[in-house]
């Protein structure tokens, strides 16, 4: 498996620090817990494992096919476009200066932000979506009318790069959605087009609504509304190495740089380019997997070890327990797919 390389610092980690141990449900018994209320809004489940979809189950009473918005957890597809970008010879590596792309410069530290700095949420803009009175949270954002004036306003913190080159890690919104405008730029194509014909087209995925400023600019940063089985498609696609059905859709190489942790956000969370890493409990102990995560428990998890990627869309939008809900799916999920082979010692 691709991924294996990757995540095979995260082998061997514990609980992911909930407060309390998740409750262990079977199939059956999950289920009945979503219909009763348990697990607030869980509009849908869906597991495939080897490339064959063996789950996929409703629980908001829309049909099969309806999208859901997945929050914050679209930010890992414009991961995926900028591997696309750079494949397509429109951008140079991930080390490019993001400014040529947006404007006039402004002097450091703003000129030596990179399209690197964006993907790991490590550039020196003021902005921290956790913090509510940070002058770039994302809520300040929606509040006008054209995103990209806002984002380029905003004033640079204090900033200060590691011995690797890192930045300190920020949780941005507002710089996932630059990173799109930088995308736009380089290619020549509208963010959602550019993914609509790069990505999307070759793996069957239509249906896809992105949200939108009211100038019309596409947040690229998140928010759009996507249905399970497209979002099985791209995990399938990201867990073998960049290829659909035989066909390289991106490198194998971006993948696996992709999913790099670079930042440790917790005792067993990790961040690489706009993909987290956080363990899920199986019937064999803790798996590592990397995932697409948002708000409201919307989760697309990839776990190596079982060849299988797992989807949860919910709308426990800022609820407290939306996490929590979304891992207890996750592994009662893992508890109806084949445990791997055991390694020979």
């Amino acid at each position: 498996m691709a991924l294996l390389c990757c995540v095979s610092a995260l082998m061997g980690l514990g609980n992911p620090a909930f407060a309390q141990p998740l409750p262990q449900y079977t199939i059956p018994e999950l289920a009945a817990a979503i219909g009763e209320g348990q697990l607030g809004r869980i509009a849908v489940l869906a597991a495939e494992q080897r490339g064959e979809r063996v789950y996929l189950e409703r629980f908001d009473g829309e049909t099969a096919d309806s999208p859901v918005d997945i929050r914050s957890a679209g930010k890992s597809i414009t991961a995926l476009a900028v591997g696309a970008a750079i494949a397509d010879g429109a951008l140079a590596d991930t080390n490019v200066p993001v400014w040529p792309y947006l404007g006039s410069p402004r002097g450091e530290p703003w000129d030596a932000i990179t399209v690197g700095d964006l993907l790991g949420m490590s550039s020196a803009i003021d902005c921290n979506d956790w913090e509510r009175n940070s002058p770039g949270q994302e809520e300040r954002m929606y509040r006008k009318r054209e995103w990209r004036e806002f984002v380029l306003s905003l004033p640079a913190r204090e900033y200060v790069r590691d011995g690797r080159g890192e930045g300190p890690f920020s949780y941005c919104t507002a710089g996932v959605f630059l990173l799109g405008q930088v995308v736009e730029k380089a290619t020549g194509e509208r963010f959602d087009a550019y993914v609509q014909r790069r990505l999307f087209d070759p793996l069957g995925i239509d249906g896809v609504v992105w949200r939108r400023s009211r100038s019309g600019e596409i947040q690229s940063g998140g928010q759009l509304t996507i249905d399970a089985k497209a979002l099985l498609k791209i995990g399938r696609m990201v867990l073998d190495g960049g290829r659909w059905q035989g066909e390289e859709i991106l490198p194998e190489s971006w993948i696996e740089s992709m999913l790099v942790p670079r930042h440790r956000l917790g005792e067993h969370v990790y961040y690489g380019n706009l993909w987290w890493a956080v363990p899920i409990r199986s019937p064999r102990g803790y798996e590592s997997a990397w995932m697409m995560k948002g708000n409201g428990g919307n989760i697309v998890a990839l776990v190596p070890a079982y060849d299988a990627v797992l989807v949860v869309q919910a709308r426990n939008y800022n609820h407290k327990d939306a996490d929590r809900h979304a891992f207890t799916a996750l592994a009662a999920m893992l508890t109806n797919l084949d445990e791997p082979a055991p390694i020979a010692e």
